[in-house]
């Protein structure tokens, strides 16, 4: 098992990258796959997250050999707290200063050779093109950590050097190894797979020297001899002919390509190679980085604030005095949605009734517009006479010129509330402008605390809610690590890969569970607010039937999907908690080989009025008449241990919710359970 090393907590980074790290962090919708992909600009922090991830405190059986690997080991906070402390170090240290310089050459040097490490994996079938790539970032990790180590000696080994040969034999007799041999050293310790070390152990021998070697040694051997210096040389052409039998022509071609990636993605981060001393670029970074880290700073405290929210006085209370200590703003206002999802409620004295109440309808406020659509708006006092008349008392109420509406967007992609923030004046605005990704992270928190943690009920039991919290919070934990290898497994197999579509299958049902545990606690707006297709939505659940319970106990599952236009009512996690309650109650009600019929139609007219049915048929032996009197009850199972017999209890609340109706006709021949949901005015 790896121990855990010091030095990579002081090897220095660009701060330009280091940046774009922690925007990426905080962003919300930045998944483990596209977190990787930018940590993989920066082969300090990528030889630190791999170095913590093998360390005696996380590593597991195997190792970690790959970044991927290491985040989804580590989670999203810790890989935060990694890039904050080195971050932190970072600003507080003058050796990213004084060497900008080389951090800029190296940087852009291992970005080349790892792109072209890829590119030539791939042109060459290597089966593990990551591997080149982890493999051509590490080539300097040994000068970056000679750097560090002896920074009175080393740079000028660097600046006299005449070319890598002569480095090479300056370090021998200097340190007596060399830095690939360094590099190497470190990889081991990690546990990497011996030949990722062997890749970067000789990626400067001649190609002689390696055209039997290891498919990966020759990869990042030549690609490091393509990408150096300012044009491919003879010495690089000869090495891509002996090595893989590439022409010159097409070598060239990778290499200018991959150098013009380096240089739009130097551009896009500020980063200027060609004045490679400290610029002025570098200190706008700096300066960034460091408000960068006061806010994640901030973000800390605002999650240890308002996890102490219990009930509304302490919610709102809560939510102003986090507003007024990291945005300055003064005076806010915070919108609830309700349960059902029909009004939005702000108080200006939580002791008091509510002072605003809005139908949850487009076009009644700028409040409810923004719930609805999702997306900020920010309103001028200049335009108030065209705007509705609660609208304008806002402005009035938090003291403001302009307005901030700020959805508050739960984990499940939900719309729980929205904030409104007074902004006084024209600076205030320039400010919350420049900080607006701290903003949404911000809302972000309130939210996921308004989710995790709302108020209580009026004469609930603390200890009954508390007991609730807990028991949902460790549900969490394993279902937060199955989307973490669910998330692997995909980019393992690739987009193309055809068990995609069950992967996305599997997530969705994963998600559908965290909901369900948030609705024990009774959170508003529990459910997924979407509208989708009823056939497409009964053909998904089916899928994950016919391919588990249907499988294994030899079921047949058939469909008859009619029901057209027809959506869900903007119920779909209802609807798949009621169609998976039947669905397991009639596969456990038939017998090996018995069979089951899903149906949908529309439109059915009954009495005039029109409807949207589903039926669920099976040819089991049907339910007791002593049964069948209080079927929708919640009682005692008569299926055994591990059955609560709340299943059909639960489907009528759901279906009661939807505005829709039950009814079950079963006999000897079978059961069969019709719901039917109104038609008319859905949208």
């Amino acid at each position: 098992m790896a121990q855990e090393n010091p030095l990579m907590e002081t090897m220095p980074s660009l701060p330009q990258v280091l940046l774009n790290i922690l925007d990426a962090i905080q962003d919300e919708q930045a998944d483990l796959r596209s977190l990787g992909e930018i940590i993989l600009q920066d082969p300090a922090m990528t030889a630190r997250l791999i170095a913590v991830a093998n360390s005696a405190h996380y590593a597991r059986a195997g190792g970690c050999r790959s970044l991927d690997r290491a985040i989804m080991v580590l989670g999203q906070r810790t890989v935060k707290n990694v890039v904050m402390t080195a971050a932190m170090k970072q600003m507080f240290d003058e050796l990213g200063r004084r060497h900008r310089r080389f951090l800029k050459e190296s940087w852009r040097g291992t970005l080349v050779t790892a792109t072209l490490a890829q590119a030539l994996a791939a042109l060459t079938r290597y089966p593990r093109p990551e591997e080149a790539y982890l493999c051509g970032l590490l080539v300097n990790l040994g000068r970056l950590a000679r750097l560090t180590l002896d920074e009175s000696r080393y740079p000028g080994l660097l600046e006299t050097a005449e070319d890598d040969q002569d480095l090479i034999r300056r370090e021998q007799a200097t340190y007596g190894s060399s830095h690939c041999e360094e590099a190497a050293g470190l990889m081991a310790q990690w546990g990497l797979n011996p030949l990722l070390s062997d890749a970067v152990r000789y990626h400067l021998e001649p190609a002689r020297q390696v055209r039997d070697a290891h498919h990966l040694v020759k990869l990042v051997n030549l690609a490091h001899a393509l990408g150096a210096g300012e044009a491919i040389t003879e010495g690089a052409a000869e090495a891509a002919d002996l090595l893989f039998g590439l022409n010159e022509g097409l070598s060239s071609e990778l290499r200018d390509s991959v150098q013009e990636d380096t240089r739009r993605l130097a551009a896009a981060l500020e980063i200027e190679l060609d004045d490679r001393d400290r610029t002025a670029s570098d200190r706008r970074a700096e300066q960034r980085l460091g408000q960068c880290l006061g806010d994640l700073g901030q973000l800390d405290r605002v999650q240890g604030e308002l996890s102490q929210v219990r009930e509304l006085r302490q919610c709102c209370r809560a939510v102003r005095k986090v507003l007024f200590m990291t945005l300055g703003v003064e005076h806010s206002l915070l919108f609830l949605v309700d349960a059902r999802r029909e009004l939005l409620s702000a108080w200006t004295d939580p002791a008091d009734d509510p002072a605003f109440v809005l139908p949850l309808e487009r076009g009644r406020s700028a409040v409810t517009d923004t719930c609805l659509d999702g997306r900020l708006q920010v309103l001028s006092r200049s335009k108030g006479d065209d705007l509705p008349v609660v609208d304008r008392q806002l402005f009035g109420v938090c003291h403001a010129r302009r307005l901030w509406l700020l959805p508050l967007v739960g984990t499940d992609r939900t719309v729980v509330g929205v904030l409104v923030l007074g902004v006084v004046s024209d600076t205030q605005a320039a400010q919350l402008e420049e900080r607006r990704g701290f903003v949404r992270a911000l809302t972000g928190e309130i939210a996921r605390a308004l989710g995790n943690g709302p108020p209580l009920p009026a004469g609930g039991d603390p200890d009954l809610q508390r007991r609730i919290s807990e028991v949902i919070h460790e549900a969490g934990n394993p279902l937060t690590i199955i989307q973490n290898y669910l998330a692997m497994l995909r980019i393992k197999l690739g987009e193309t890969h055809d068990v995609q579509q069950d992967l996305d299958l599997i997530r969705e049902e994963i998600d559908r569970v965290g909901r369900i545990l948030l609705r024990m606690k009774d959170v508003p707006a529990l459910g997924q607010a979407d509208d989708v297709p009823m056939d497409q939505l009964v053909r998904q659940v089916a899928e994950i039937f016919k391919g588990s319970l249907c499988r294994t106990r030899d079921v047949g599952l058939s469909l008859s999907l009619a029901a057209g236009e027809a959506g869900t009512f903007g119920h779909a996690d209802h609807l798949r908690q009621v169609l998976t309650n039947l669905l397991k109650n009639a596969i456990e009600a038939v017998n090996t080989g018995g069979e089951i019929h899903v149906a949908t139609s529309a439109p059915v007219n009954l009495n005039g009025s029109r409807y949207v049915e589903l039926t669920v048929r099976d040819n089991g032996p049907g339910i007791p008449e002593s049964i069948q009197s209080h079927l929708f009850s919640p009682v005692t199972s008569t299926k055994g241990e591990g059955h609560s017999g709340l299943g059909l209890s639960i489907t009528r609340r759901l279906i009661d919710e939807m505005g829709g109706s039950i009814v079950c006709a079963s006999g000897a021949q079978g059961t069969r359970f019709q719901i039917l949901f109104p038609l008319d005015g859905q949208g």
